[in-house]
C-alpha cells in the first residue's frame, strides 16, 4: 500500500504542478506562479520520514541549537523559532522550508517562465526533490537562492548579488564562497562556447573519475571543510568521506543526457538568448565536471551542489528545447521520445529502490506507517556506516 501511495502521490503532484505552471505561464496574473509553488510544499511539509536527514532535522526543530547537531545559522533557527511562536508544528516547519526552496527555484525562470511546466517533471523523475531538496534542505534553500541571484549578475547589480549571497548564507554559511563568481562574469558573456571542447571535458572527467585518489586531494582541504560545516554532517551520520560507487545504467543515461544538452547548447543559447541562461549554462558544465570527479564523496559533492545543482535548470531547459524542436524532423522526435523514455525509466528506478533510498511517501498523519519509515531510515543509515 504505501508503494501504491508513493506512486499516485508524486505522479499526482507532478502533473498537478505541470497543470498548475502552465496556467501560470499563460496568464497576466503574475501571482498564479504561487500555485504550484503551494503545491509543493504542502505535500512535501505533510511527509514524514521522506529524505535521510527527515529525523535530523526533525531532531532540530525540537530541540533546536541544543540538539545533538550543534549550531545553526541564523535563518535557519528564525524559521524554527517563527514555528514554535505560532504553535504550526513540524507540517508548518517543513513547509516553510521547501516553500523557500521552490519558490526561488521557480522565480528563477522569471525570464523564460514558458519552460516551468517542464521544471516539475526534473525535479520529481529524477528524484532530486525527494533525495536531494528533502536532505541537504538547507544548503538547497542557500541554493536556489543563488540560482535567483544570477540575474544580478548578468544585469551587473552588484548590490542585489551580495545581499541575495548573505540571505543565503544565513541558511548555509558555505554560500560565503560564491561572492568572487559575480566577477568571473562581469565583463565575459560566457566561458564555455566550444562544444568539442566541453565533451572532450566531460568525458575525461567521467574516466577518470576512479582513477584520481580522491582522498589525498582532499586532505588538503580539511580546515575549508570544517569551516563551511560539512564535517558535522558525516560526523552526525557516522559516514565516511569516500564511498566504493559503481558506475551503472543510471550514470550512463546520466552521462547521455549531459551530452545532448552540450551538443545542442549554442541552439539552446540562440533560442533563449540571454546572459543568464549563459551563465547557468556555464555553471552547469563545472557542475557536471565535479559530479563525475567526486561522485564517489558525499562530502565534496555537497561541496560542489553548488555548482552541479544546476543540472536541475539545464535539464529543464533541454526538456522545452527538445519538446518544442520534437516535429523539426525525425532525429528530432526520435530525440525526444528516447529522452522522455529516460525520464521515465529515471522514476521507475528512484520507485524501484523507494525502500532503501527512503522516498517511500508517508503522510505525517499515518501514524500507523510511520514504524515503517523508521525501520527503514534504520536501515539506511546501517547500510552508510558499513560503507
Amino acid at each position: 500500500m504505501i508503494l501504491l501511495q508513493t506512486i499516485l502521490v508524486y505522479l499526482c503532484l507532478t502533473f498537478m504542478m505541470i497543470v498548475t505552471s502552465n496556467l501560470a505561464v499563460h496568464s497576466h496574473k503574475k501571482w498564479m506562479i504561487i500555485i504550484p509553488v503551494l503545491l509543493f510544499s504542502i505535500i512535501f511539509g505533510m511527509r514524514y520520514g521522506v529524505g535521510i536527514d527527515y529525523y535530523a532535522y526533525l531532531d532540530i526543530f525540537k530541540y533546536g541549537n541544543n540538539s545533538y547537531y550543534g549550531d545553526f545559522e541564523p535563518a535557519f533557527m528564525f524559521i524554527i523559532s517563527l514555528s514554535h511562536y505560532f504553535n504550526i508544528g513540524s507540517f508548518g516547519y517543513f513547509f516553510i522550508l521547501a516553500f523557500i526552496q521552490i519558490l526561488f527555484l521557480y522565480l528563477s525562470f522569471i525570464k523564460h517562465r514558458f519552460v516551468l511546466p517542464f521544471l516539475p517533471v526534473v525535479l520529481i523523475f529524477t528524484g532530486i526533490a525527494m533525495t536531494g531538496f528533502m536532505n541537504s534542505i538547507r544548503q538547497t534553500i542557500a541554493f536556489c537562492i543563488f540560482v535567483f541571484s544570477i540575474h544580478y549578475i548578468s544585469n551587473k547589480k552588484l548590490i542585489s548579488y551580495c545581499a541575495l549571497i548573505v540571505l543565503s548564507s544565513l541558511f548555509h554559511r558555505s554560500a560565503l564562497i560564491l561572492f568572487p563568481l559575480y566577477f568571473l562574469w562581469y565583463n565575459k558573456d560566457q566561458w564555455f562556447s566550444n562544444i568539442n571542447k566541453q565533451v572532450v571535458l566531460v568525458l575525461i572527467s567521467f574516466i577518470t573519475a576512479n582513477i584520481i585518489s580522491l582522498q589525498q586531494i582532499v586532505e588538503y582541504f580539511d580546515l575549508l571543510i570544517e569551516w563551511l560545516g560539512y564535517s558535522r554532517y558525516l560526523d552526525n551520520h557516522g559516514d565516511k568521506m569516500y564511498n566504493e560507487s559503481s558506475i551503472g545504467l543510471g550514470y550512463i543515461m546520466i552521462l547521455f543526457i549531459y551530452l545532448l544538452i552540450i551538443t545542442n547548447s549554442k541552439k539552446m543559447k540562440l533560442m533563449f538568448a540571454d546572459k543568464t541562461f549563459n551563465i547557468m549554462y556555464d555553471l552547469f558544465i563545472i557542475g557536471v565536471l565535479c559530479e563525475f570527479l567526486f561522485h564517489s564523496s558525499q562530502m565534496m559533492m555537497r561541496i560542489t551542489y553548488y555548482f552541479n545543482g544546476f543540472k536541475i535548470i539545464l535539464m529543464t531547459y533541454a526538456l522545452f528545447y527538445f519538446y518544442k524542436q520534437r516535429f523539426s524532423n525525425g532525429i528530432c522526435f526520435a530525440r525526444f521520445v528516447v529522452v522522455s523514455l529516460i525520464f521515465i525509466l529515471f522514476f521507475i528506478r528512484i520507485i524501484l529502490f523507494s525502500e532503501t533510498n527512503t522516498v517511500q511517501y508517508v503522510f505525517s498523519f499515518q501514524k500507523e506507517w510511520h514504524s515503517i519509515k523508521d525501520a527503514q531510515h534504520t536501515n539506511m543509515i546501517r547500510i552508510l556506516k558499513a560503507n
